[in-house]
Protein backbone atom coordinates (compact mmCIF):
# COMPACT_ATOMS: atom_id res chain seq x y z
CA UNK A 1 0.00 0.00 0.00
CA UNK A 2 3.08 2.12 0.97
CA UNK A 3 4.83 1.41 -2.52
CA UNK A 4 1.85 2.37 -4.62
CA UNK A 5 1.43 5.77 -2.60
CA UNK A 6 4.33 6.66 -3.60
CA UNK A 7 4.39 5.76 -7.12
CA UNK A 8 1.33 7.92 -7.38
CA UNK A 9 3.32 10.73 -5.87
CA UNK A 10 5.65 10.68 -8.43
CA UNK A 11 3.32 9.92 -11.12
CA UNK A 12 1.99 13.49 -10.26
CA UNK A 13 5.39 15.05 -10.55
CA UNK A 14 6.31 14.02 -13.49
CA UNK A 15 2.97 14.58 -15.07
CA UNK A 16 3.47 18.07 -13.38
CA UNK A 17 6.89 18.66 -15.56
CA UNK A 18 5.78 17.58 -18.31
CA UNK A 19 3.23 20.11 -18.27
CA UNK A 20 5.30 22.84 -17.40
CA UNK A 21 8.04 21.90 -20.42
CA UNK A 22 4.60 21.61 -22.97
CA UNK A 23 2.98 24.79 -22.17
CA UNK A 24 6.72 26.65 -22.58
CA UNK A 25 8.21 26.81 -20.01
CA UNK A 26 11.98 28.26 -20.37
CA UNK A 27 15.06 26.11 -18.93
CA UNK A 28 18.29 28.39 -19.38
CA UNK A 29 21.25 26.36 -20.18
CA UNK A 30 24.35 28.81 -19.84
CA UNK A 31 26.94 27.60 -22.59
CA UNK A 32 30.15 28.62 -24.33
CA UNK A 33 28.06 29.15 -27.61
CA UNK A 34 25.87 31.12 -25.81
CA UNK A 35 28.31 33.05 -24.29
CA UNK A 36 29.67 33.92 -27.76
CA UNK A 37 26.51 34.81 -29.28
CA UNK A 38 26.09 37.29 -26.68
CA UNK A 39 29.38 38.42 -26.42
CA UNK A 40 28.79 39.62 -30.60
CA UNK A 41 25.33 40.96 -29.50
CA UNK A 42 27.55 43.30 -27.44
CA UNK A 43 29.86 43.55 -30.01
CA UNK A 44 27.00 44.94 -32.83
CA UNK A 45 25.26 47.33 -30.39
CA UNK A 46 28.57 49.04 -30.26
CA UNK A 47 28.92 48.86 -33.74
CA UNK A 48 25.66 50.20 -34.34
CA UNK A 49 26.91 53.98 -31.88
CA UNK A 50 27.28 56.49 -34.46
CA UNK A 51 30.71 57.41 -34.29
CA UNK A 52 31.86 61.35 -35.18
CA UNK A 53 32.61 62.43 -38.60
CA UNK A 54 35.69 65.08 -37.02
CA UNK A 55 36.80 64.85 -41.09
CA UNK A 56 33.37 66.13 -42.62
CA UNK A 57 32.84 68.20 -39.57
CA UNK A 58 36.13 69.94 -40.51
CA UNK A 59 35.26 70.91 -44.15
CA UNK A 60 32.35 71.72 -43.48
CA UNK A 61 33.62 74.05 -41.06
CA UNK A 62 36.46 75.76 -43.50
CA UNK A 63 33.28 75.73 -46.36
CA UNK A 64 31.25 77.89 -44.52
CA UNK A 65 33.48 80.01 -42.64
CA UNK A 66 34.84 80.62 -46.68
CA UNK A 67 31.03 80.90 -48.16
CA UNK A 68 30.40 83.96 -44.97
CA UNK A 69 33.72 85.46 -45.74
CA UNK A 70 35.02 85.00 -42.50
CA UNK A 71 38.69 86.52 -41.35
CA UNK A 72 38.72 84.54 -38.08
CA UNK A 73 39.15 81.01 -37.21
CA UNK A 74 35.81 79.81 -35.14
CA UNK A 75 36.82 78.81 -31.59
CA UNK A 76 35.34 75.70 -31.54
CA UNK A 77 37.12 74.32 -34.53
CA UNK A 78 40.90 74.40 -35.33
CA UNK A 79 43.00 75.30 -38.42
CA UNK A 80 45.14 77.11 -39.94
CA UNK A 81 43.65 80.87 -40.44
CA UNK A 82 45.67 80.79 -43.79
CA UNK A 83 42.85 78.52 -45.15
CA UNK A 84 40.57 81.78 -45.03
CA UNK A 85 42.83 83.79 -47.30
CA UNK A 86 42.74 83.09 -50.72
CA UNK A 87 46.16 81.80 -52.06
CA UNK A 88 48.39 83.46 -50.21
CA UNK A 89 51.69 82.21 -51.58
CA UNK A 90 51.22 80.84 -55.06
CA UNK A 91 47.93 82.49 -56.23
CA UNK A 92 46.39 78.90 -55.93
CA UNK A 93 43.30 77.34 -54.59
CA UNK A 94 42.50 76.06 -51.11
CA UNK A 95 41.18 72.67 -50.61
CA UNK A 96 41.52 69.07 -48.46
CA UNK A 97 42.93 65.65 -49.70
CA UNK A 98 41.93 62.34 -47.42
CA UNK A 99 44.33 59.70 -47.58
CA UNK A 100 46.58 57.50 -45.51
CA UNK A 101 50.30 59.30 -45.70
CA UNK A 102 52.19 56.99 -43.64
CA UNK A 103 50.80 53.41 -44.56
CA UNK A 104 49.39 52.42 -41.07
CA UNK A 105 45.80 52.19 -42.73
CA UNK A 106 44.29 55.39 -41.16
CA UNK A 107 43.45 57.63 -43.17
CA UNK A 108 44.37 61.69 -42.62
CA UNK A 109 42.66 64.59 -43.47
CA UNK A 110 44.96 67.14 -45.18
CA UNK A 111 44.33 71.28 -45.47
CA UNK A 112 46.67 72.97 -48.29
CA UNK A 113 46.47 74.82 -51.45
CA UNK A 114 47.14 73.85 -55.22
CA UNK A 115 49.40 76.05 -57.06
CA UNK A 116 48.25 78.21 -60.17
CA UNK A 117 50.77 76.99 -62.80
CA UNK A 118 49.86 73.66 -64.55
CA UNK A 119 52.26 71.28 -63.46
CA UNK A 120 51.57 71.88 -60.17
CA UNK A 121 54.89 72.69 -58.54
CA UNK A 122 54.06 75.83 -56.61
CA UNK A 123 51.31 73.98 -54.68
CA UNK A 124 51.07 70.80 -52.46
CA UNK A 125 51.41 73.50 -49.07
CA UNK A 126 50.55 71.79 -46.25
CA UNK A 127 48.51 73.55 -43.41
CA UNK A 128 47.04 71.53 -41.24
CA UNK A 129 47.09 67.60 -40.99
CA UNK A 130 44.28 65.66 -38.76
CA UNK A 131 44.94 61.90 -38.08
CA UNK A 132 42.38 59.84 -35.59
CA UNK A 133 43.97 58.12 -33.04
CA UNK A 134 42.34 55.77 -29.88
CA UNK A 135 38.60 57.06 -31.55
CA UNK A 136 39.39 61.07 -31.14
CA UNK A 137 40.98 63.37 -33.56
CA UNK A 138 44.39 64.36 -33.15
CA UNK A 139 45.50 67.89 -34.82
CA UNK A 140 49.30 66.38 -35.82
CA UNK A 141 50.54 70.13 -37.50
CA UNK A 142 49.64 73.98 -37.91
CA UNK A 143 51.32 75.98 -40.17
CA UNK A 144 50.45 79.55 -41.21
CA UNK A 145 51.78 82.42 -43.31
CA UNK A 146 55.70 82.05 -43.12
CA UNK A 147 55.40 78.37 -41.63
CA UNK A 148 54.42 75.72 -43.84
CA UNK A 149 54.81 71.99 -44.78
CA UNK A 150 55.05 69.69 -47.68
CA UNK A 151 55.32 65.89 -48.05
CA UNK A 152 57.90 63.91 -49.31
CA UNK A 153 58.92 61.45 -51.86
CA UNK A 154 60.26 59.41 -49.35
CA UNK A 155 57.28 59.41 -46.59
CA UNK A 156 59.14 62.38 -44.69
CA UNK A 157 57.16 65.81 -43.83
CA UNK A 158 59.21 68.74 -44.58
CA UNK A 159 58.49 72.03 -43.11
CA UNK A 160 59.94 75.90 -44.07
CA UNK A 161 59.83 78.48 -41.54
CA UNK A 162 61.13 81.93 -41.74
CA UNK A 163 61.23 85.29 -39.20
CA UNK A 164 62.55 87.15 -41.57
CA UNK A 165 65.06 87.51 -44.42
CA UNK A 166 67.56 86.85 -42.20
CA UNK A 167 66.29 83.77 -40.72
CA UNK A 168 65.25 80.73 -42.02
CA UNK A 169 64.30 77.24 -41.58
CA UNK A 170 63.90 73.73 -43.72
CA UNK A 171 63.30 70.93 -41.57
CA UNK A 172 62.46 67.07 -41.90
CA UNK A 173 60.55 64.97 -39.58
CA UNK A 174 59.34 61.43 -39.35
CA UNK A 175 55.28 60.68 -39.05
CA UNK A 176 54.32 57.70 -36.36
CA UNK A 177 51.16 58.04 -36.92
CA UNK A 178 49.64 61.31 -34.21
CA UNK A 179 52.91 62.92 -33.96
CA UNK A 180 55.95 64.08 -36.27
CA UNK A 181 59.49 63.93 -35.02
CA UNK A 182 62.50 65.91 -36.17
CA UNK A 183 65.20 64.45 -38.04
CA UNK A 184 67.24 67.38 -39.09
CA UNK A 185 66.86 70.61 -39.86
CA UNK A 186 69.50 73.17 -41.92
CA UNK A 187 68.70 76.60 -40.31
CA UNK A 188 69.92 80.31 -42.21
CA UNK A 189 70.43 83.06 -38.98
CA UNK A 190 72.45 85.68 -40.22
CA UNK A 191 72.21 87.24 -36.88
CA UNK A 192 74.29 84.63 -35.47
CA UNK A 193 76.69 84.73 -38.27
CA UNK A 194 76.11 87.19 -41.12
CA UNK A 195 78.89 85.68 -43.08
CA UNK A 196 78.49 82.11 -42.28
CA UNK A 197 74.44 82.00 -41.40
CA UNK A 198 74.45 78.13 -42.15
CA UNK A 199 73.48 75.84 -39.44
CA UNK A 200 72.90 71.86 -38.84
CA UNK A 201 71.22 70.59 -35.59
CA UNK A 202 69.14 67.30 -35.10
CA UNK A 203 67.55 69.19 -31.67
CA UNK A 204 65.84 72.10 -32.72
CA UNK A 205 64.06 72.86 -35.80
CA UNK A 206 64.83 76.55 -35.34
CA UNK A 207 67.90 77.31 -32.76
CA UNK A 208 71.06 77.94 -34.02
CA UNK A 209 72.72 78.40 -30.52
CA UNK A 210 73.51 74.86 -30.42
CA UNK A 211 73.60 73.48 -33.86
CA UNK A 212 76.67 73.07 -35.86
CA UNK A 213 78.01 75.49 -38.66
CA UNK A 214 78.26 73.98 -42.19
CA UNK A 215 78.80 75.39 -45.22
CA UNK A 216 76.34 76.56 -48.09
CA UNK A 217 76.97 73.91 -50.14
CA UNK A 218 76.56 71.31 -47.25
CA UNK A 219 73.12 72.67 -46.43
CA UNK A 220 72.23 72.76 -50.15
CA UNK A 221 73.04 69.02 -50.04
CA UNK A 222 70.83 68.22 -47.21
CA UNK A 223 68.06 70.18 -48.59
CA UNK A 224 68.64 68.52 -51.90
CA UNK A 225 68.02 65.14 -50.35
CA UNK A 226 64.07 65.78 -50.02
CA UNK A 227 61.97 65.84 -52.78
CA UNK A 228 58.41 67.23 -52.28
CA UNK A 229 55.42 65.88 -53.72
CA UNK A 230 52.25 68.07 -55.23
CA UNK A 231 49.47 66.28 -54.06
CA UNK A 232 45.84 68.00 -55.36
CA UNK A 233 43.63 69.11 -53.01
CA UNK A 234 39.76 68.81 -53.62
CA UNK A 235 38.95 72.60 -53.74
CA UNK A 236 36.51 73.89 -51.24
CA UNK A 237 33.96 74.80 -53.13
CA UNK A 238 33.79 71.83 -54.94
CA UNK A 239 32.21 68.31 -53.94
CA UNK A 240 34.43 64.30 -53.88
Amino acid sequence: MKNKFLVGILSVCVLSLAIGCSSGTEVKVQTEEGSETAALSEQNREDDVEKPDYYGELIAAVKECISKGEIMVPENYDFSDVMLTSGYYSGGTRGYLIEDIDGDGVDELIFGENGSEPDGTQGGIIYDIYTISDGELVHVLNGWVRNRYYLCENGMIANEGSSGAGNSNYSYFTFDGSKIHLVESVICDGMKDAENPWFYSTESEDDAENAEPVSEERADEIRGKYKYEYPVFVPFGEER
